[in-house]
């Protein structure tokens, strides 16, 4: 990483109404790959994800039925860290507005997001290999770590191969 950029763009998500339905488009007329399905979002190999719009604004906002945000279309882009404290020390320092400060998702990951001056939503969210590596570390075990991630077996398998 940059000493001064401590994350770096990751993939633009759209949260949809009907997570088949759009991933039939994106897959059929846009010819687009899927590189992880994990249900209520869904990853594509050339950085674009799609979210279950309402499960999205849930996890961001608490209640998707409520505020300013429940009836609109959202856009997030997302950018990626190995060091969430540094990172969220940077935007403090800058003086966004956030959203939210560091939370721990519901897939354990590690996330903070802000809006850009025209009021665009920004995600910096801890890498996955970093967000199961930290679990490692904390005594969990793979299967724990599979579990509460959603992320495949084998996939926590291989990453905390890579670590030793």
């Amino acid at each position: 990483m940059n000493e001064n950029k401590p994350f770096s763009y990751h993939s633009t998500v759209l949260f949809v109404e009907d997570v088949e339905r759009s991933k039939k488009f994106y897959t059929e007329v846009m010819g687009e790959e899927i590189e992880l399905d994990l249900g209520k979002n869904v990853g594509f190999k050339n950085g674009l994800a799609i979210w279950e719009g309402e499960y999205g604004r849930n996890v961001i906002f608490g209640d998707p039925s409520g505020g300013d945000y429940s009836s609109k279309k959202m856009l997030e882009i997302y950018y990626e860290t190995e060091d969430m404290a540094e990172t969220y020390e940077i935007l403090k320092s800058a003086g966004v507005e956030f959203v939210h400060e560091v939370v721990e998702q519901p897939w354990r990951q590690l996330t903070v997001r802000f809006l850009d001056p025209d009021g665009h939503m920004i995600e910096v969210g801890e890498r996955m290999d970093v967000c199961i590596g930290r679990l490692a570390a904390s005594g969990e075990t793979p299967e724990m770590i599979a579990e509460s991630t959603m992320m495949p077996a084998e996939i926590v398998n291989a990453i905390l191969a890579n670590r030793d």
